[in-house]
C-alpha cells in the first residue's frame, strides 16, 4: 500500500479560554493581624504552659507558684516555654492570611481562660 506524502493532520477544535471570577465572600475589608493580637496570643499560650506545669509542681513537689517563682530551675522553665509560645505565634503569623484564621489557629479564647485562672492562682495563693 502506498501512502501519501502528506498527512492529514486532525486537529482540536480551539475552545475559547476561561476565565476566573474571584469573588470576595464578605463585603468587609480584610483584617490585618495586629501586634495587639500577636501578644495576647503568645501571652495566652505561655498562660496554658504556666497553668499546666505550675499546677503539677503544685501537686507533686507541694510548691505554690508563688514559691516557684523564686527557682531558678522554674524560671528557666517558664523563659523557655515563653520562647516556645513566641516562636509558634510568630510562625503562624506568617501562615495565617487573615484575622479568622489567626484566631482559630491560636486558639484565644482557650489562652484568655488561662490567663484568668493563672492569675486566681497567683491570687489564691498570696491570700
Amino acid at each position: 500500500m502506498i501512502t501519501p506524502l502528506r498527512a492529514r493532520i486532525i486537529a482540536r477544535p480551539r475552545l475559547p479560554k476561561r476565565t476566573r471570577t474571584v469573588t470576595c465572600a464578605s463585603s468587609r475589608p480584610r483584617q490585618e493581624i495586629t501586634p495587639a493580637k500577636v501578644i495576647e496570643a503568645v501571652s495566652g499560650k505561655a498562660a496554658v504552659y504556666g497553668v499546666i506545669l505550675g499546677t503539677t509542681n503544685w501537686v507533686v513537689g507541694d510548691i505554690n507558684p508563688l514559691q516557684q517563682m523564686h527557682y531558678a530551675e522554674f524560671i528557666g522553665l517558664g523563659v523557655l516555654c515563653s520562647s516556645l509560645s513566641a516562636i509558634s505565634v510568630d510562625r503562624s503569623v506568617e501562615r495565617c492570611q487573615n484575622i479568622t484564621e489567626f484566631e482559630d489557629m491560636n486558639y484565644l479564647k482557650t489562652g484568655r481562660l488561662a490567663m484568668v485562672i493563672f492569675a486566681s492562682m497567683l491570687i489564691g495563693c498570696s491570700i
